[in-house]
């Protein structure tokens, strides 16, 4: 009997040792995603601030524009037209140094996070690995949102320095055509961040699942 115990108490302990090893193993996993993730935060808190400040310089080109608005292109308002014009170039410039620097800190935000890719793929309990891969699917959806925001952004700011430069040139028709295609840009652009935010709120509920499944919450 006592030969038989030895045998089966033999017989459980390596699948025993392999399920510590496989506990300790994503446990492991876990504290590495929360580091790449907390890391990936950081950039996204500089993308953030960036969207602010291209908030800001949106404002103020919409300000120069209702003033304009007030303003009869004549040779008496010639001088403070001109001036206006070139405060709105100079904002447009802004926007588009802002943009870039906001594509850069997202796009770091992203290489970061999707970097847990390795992690997932180690861990072992099914249901932690599943959890874990819906961050990854979310990462990829909030990618392609945002690419398409910073592509429409892109060319509302080309449309943008167009309208400005040719401000005094175009014809009453061709200006309404032109704010035309620059709001239905900006319509675009809310819409796409509304999804992105929507996505964001998901991808913040699924990571706490992940790291409560994990036992890091």
């Amino acid at each position: 009997m006592r030969v038989k115990r030895f045998i089966v108490l033999g017989m459980m302990l390596p699948g025993l040792l392999l399920l510590l090893a496989g506990c300790h193993s994503d446990k492991k996993q876990a504290d590495s995603i929360y580091e790449k993730l907390k890391k990936s935060a950081s950039y996204e808190k500089d993308f953030v601030a960036n969207q602010e400040k291209l908030d800001e310089y949106k404002e103020k080109v919409a300000s120069i524009y209702a003033d304009l608005n007030q303003l009869e292109l004549n040779d008496e308002n010639r001088p403070e037209v001109k001036q206006k014009l070139k405060k709105a170039d100079n904002y447009t410039e802004k926007q588009q140094k802002e943009l870039r620097e906001s594509k850069k800190n997202f796009q770091k935000a992203y290489e970061q996070s999707a970097s847990i890719k390795e992690n997932v793929e180690q861990i072992k309990d099914s249901g932690q690995q599943k959890q874990a891969r819906k961050l990854l699917t979310i990462m990829d959806e909030r990618k392609k949102y945002m690419n398409t925001f910073f592509d429409d952004y892109k060319k509302q700011l080309a449309l943008q320095g167009t309208f400005y430069e040719n401000l005094e040139k175009f014809s009453p028709d061709e200006l309404d055509e032109q704010i035309k295609k620059i709001n239905e840009y900006n319509g675009k652009m809310e819409e796409t961040i509304r999804q992105f935010n929507h996505d964001t709120k998901r991808y913040n509920r699924e990571k706490d699942k992940y790291f409560k499944k994990a036992g890091l919450y």
